[in-house]
């Protein structure tokens, strides 16, 4: 599978959950390969994208699975990510010893 991951900065505007100090997309596309009968070579063609997003929150970030946030960057490389919606598919809790409580949120684009 091909993709591409972008980091998103201060150019990116989150509805929906809180606390946001970094959060990544990639997106992945799926191989299709076709051949026609009888011959010897197979095309690779690019198929359905996958868009999941990655965050990390400094505080409770106020979602839990099912929730729906909306990103909107700019400058995003070329994805288009003008108010599009993504589905929290997990949220997990890190508790070091010695530094802040941080979570880690996972989203994939579209909704329940």
């Amino acid at each position: 599978m091909a993709g591409e991951t972008i980091l998103l900065g201060k150019n990116a505007t989150y509805t929906g959950i809180s606390h946001v100090v970094e959060a990544s997309v990639t997106t992945t596309f799926t191989e299709i390969a076709t051949a026609k009968v009888g011959d010897s070579e197979t095309t690779v063609k690019k198929g359905w994208a996958e868009v999941t997003m990655e965050a990390t929150c400094n505080d409770d970030p106020g979602v839990s699975e099912g929730s729906v946030v909306v990103v909107t960057a700019t400058g995003a490389n070329g994805h288009n990510l003008n108010a599009v919606k993504f589905l929290v598919v997990s949220v997990s809790q890190s508790e070091p010893l010695d530094d802040i409580i941080t979570y880690s949120v996972s989203l994939s684009r579209g909704v329940q």
